[in-house]
């Protein structure tokens, strides 16, 4: 599944490339793609001749902006958006819909498990609309720190990795980030979260902080079927401490990766660099 450094790569190939161009036709593929109450050729005939102003991202929503509307993206488990420069050859079978540009290219919404998101919006409200409404604050966020994720988190009895997934306290760390800033915080995945300490949760925000950002300098981790844009991959699998390495050697200390699952996730974690809290 994509996460925030892939969805933030996503966002910035998208600006370089299609950023400035108008959309001159639309093709919904997938009705059920789309989740604003709209019929599917009322929503082709809204973005139609709009100039597509600028791509930003909120936590994994992508947002398009096309003066007074914004489509709200989200790609959940397989969704990828491609440029193409024609169609003739491209196997339609997972095409959930194309979008015609004022350059003669194609932008294309490709999704094989088809759980991703189309919400067509007026820009004026839709911060305080679903789904953009139910999303937390960014580690990146000024006025995030450590004292913000003790006082969102440190009242659940639910694993700390669990709470991190939690969208709505913190938004952006997924099942990849969620391994990797927990080994670098030296936290066993299965602590409770009301058992860590203030000292614990500046040690888990400052990770969230370096591993994020991290993983965008290199433009995410391309694993399973993840790819930023035709051809190119991330970089940041090369860097994973303990995510997908079961079996293997710990970096830091040499003991066997463990693999368990925490509420149905894969999670990968050092017994003995993290501790139980």
């Amino acid at each position: 599944m994509p996460e925030l450094p892939e969805v933030e790569t996503v966002v910035r190939s998208l600006n370089k490339r299609i950023k400035g161009l108008t959309i001159k036709n639309v093709k919904i593929t997938y009705p059920n793609l789309i989740k604003t109450n709209i019929e599917i050729k009322d929503f082709e005939n809204i973005l139609k001749e709009r100039k597509i102003d600028n791509i930003t991202r909120i936590a994994k929503h992508i947002i398009f902006h096309f003066q007074d509307k914004v489509l709200i993206s989200h790609l959940r488990m397989e969704g990828k958006w491609f440029i193409y420069e024609n169609l003739i050859f491209l196997n339609q079978k997972h095409i959930e819909a194309i979008f015609e540009l004022s350059n003669n290219s194609f932008l294309v919404y490709h999704d094989t498990r088809k759980f991703g998101t189309f919400h067509l919006q007026n820009f004026d409200g839709y911060l305080q609309q679903n789904p953009i409404n139910k999303v937390g604050p960014e580690p990146f966020q000024k006025d995030i720190d450590g004292q913000y994720f003790f006082n969102v988190m440190s009242k659940s009895s639910k694993y700390i990795k669990t709470v991190l997934l939690d969208q709505t306290k913190i938004s952006g760390i997924g099942n990849i980030y969620a391994d990797e800033i927990l080994f670098h915080s030296k936290i066993h995945p299965e602590s409770r979260a009301l058992n860590l300490n203030l000292e614990n949760y500046e040690k888990i925000f400052e990770a969230s902080v370096k591993v994020l950002n991290r993983s965008i300098e290199l433009g995410g981790s391309t694993i399973d079927t993840y790819q930023p844009e035709q051809g190119i991959d991330g970089k940041f699998q090369n860097e994973l401490k303990v995510h997908t390495r079961k079996g293997k050697k710990c970096y830091d200390c040499k003991t066997i990766i463990d693999k368990i699952k925490v509420n149905g996730r894969g999670t990968y974690f050092c017994s003995n660099c993290q501790f139980l809290f």
